[in-house]
């Protein structure tokens, strides 16, 4: 069976982390989120994955590459423009071939989904098209599925503006029958919820398979960090420090530290914080429930909560950074400065004075 991965968004309300790197290259526990994806599908007998590219999409096929390693053939569709999440499943038909039973999955879900089942009940109902679902806390922010007793899709609200019936949301998890694809309209900017899925309804039975465990939808930076934080509780419950790490300091488990890091003694680092490869934490410093990424230096007696920090950054000595603040990569942050709540700081930058107001960007 071949796999459809969707990677080619810009992702734009997750910057400034994607000014530098496309989503589906953002580590969770310090793997990329595509690499999650790849095994996901591996793991369910997947043996041909194609990946839609547009933004970045060199950094994508370079981290990729063809495939070999993770049990899959990877190739790859590149966008000419922007096709939506629909339009490029006709243009991928055009360059590969979707001739027979096909999964579609987008490349920033974080999932434990087993995609085995859902294939498997697919192909059990007679179904024309099997969307995964998920129960969710606040249905207005997602595609919602009524579903009926015997499993089948009574009916689909993208993004509802009243408060729906039901809590079930699109996990972007699909299989797809190719007589599916006449409803996608060739070299046109097309979404799957909003204009392939309604036009499914009518045209035969659409199924959904109801998952309950790990799923995120990153779409901006809070789910992005409690995704790792999730992955955390999931995966490392006890936490987890690499062989090569050298930890000197206090860890409140659980807490995930990469190859080669440094945790200098007197500092605390945790709960529910993952530094990645190569950082450096400096005497003293707390950080706590935050993501740091790879290579970034924090110097002494420093203060970081629940705030994501980009790669091979320089955080000096009596810095404070409030929790809600998502610094891109490679900036610099002299001693003593103070950075509010909420703040967003694009990379590259050099952060001298302090940033009293919350909710600031950077440039």
């Amino acid at each position: 069976m071949k796999a459809v991965l969707l990677a080619g968004g810009y992702a734009t309300r997750l910057r400034p982390l994607t000014i530098t790197r496309p989503k589906p290259l953002l580590p969770v526990l310090g793997k990329p989120l595509i690499y999650w994806l790849v095994e996901l599908l591996s793991k369910a007998g997947v043996r041909e994955v194609v990946v839609s590219v547009r933004y970045m999409s060199q950094q994508i096929r370079e981290a990729l590459g063809n495939g070999v390693g993770m049990g899959v053939s990877v190739s790859y569709v590149e966008e000419n423009s922007p096709l939506g999440d629909a339009g490029p499943l006709r243009l991928v038909d055009e360059v590969v071939g979707l001739d027979s039973t096909f999964l579609v999955v987008y490349g920033d879900v974080f999932t434990d989904v087993d995609v085995a089942r859902v294939v498997e009940l697919h192909r059990r109902s007679g179904a024309i098209a099997t969307l995964t679902a998920v129960p969710v806390e606040n249905p207005e922010r997602y595609g919602i599925l009524e579903v009926g007793e015997d499993g089948r899709v009574v009916s689909f609200v993208e993004k509802p503006t009243y408060r729906p019936r039901s809590n079930l949301a699109n996990a972007g998890v699909y299989v797809f029958e190719p007589e599916v694809l006449k409803y996608v309209e060739r070299g046109r900017r097309q979404k799957i919820a909003v204009d392939l899925i309604p036009r499914v309804l009518k045209a035969g039975p659409v199924y959904a398979y109801v998952h309950r465990g790990l799923w995120f939808d990153i779409g901006v930076p809070d789910d992005y960090l409690r995704a790792n934080v999730a992955a955390l509780r999931a995966y490392y419950p006890g936490g987890y420090v690499s062989r090569s790490a050298e930890v000197l300091g206090e860890v409140e488990d659980p807490v995930y530290v990469g190859d080669g890091a440094v945790v200098e003694e007197g500092s605390v680092l945790g709960p529910y914080t993952v530094i990645l490869d190569g950082v450096r934490v400096g005497r003293g410093s707390l950080v706590r429930g935050s993501l740091v990424m790879r290579r970034t230096h924090i110097g002494y007696s420093t203060y970081i909560r629940d705030s994501i920090i980009g790669e091979e950054c320089s955080i000096g000595s009596w810095v404070r950074i409030e929790s809600g603040t998502v610094i891109g990569d490679q900036v610099s942050i002299a001693d003593e400065v103070l950075i509010s709540r909420r703040n967003y700081i694009l990379p590259y930058k050099e952060i001298s004075d302090s940033i009293w107001k919350e909710g600031e960007v950077v440039l």
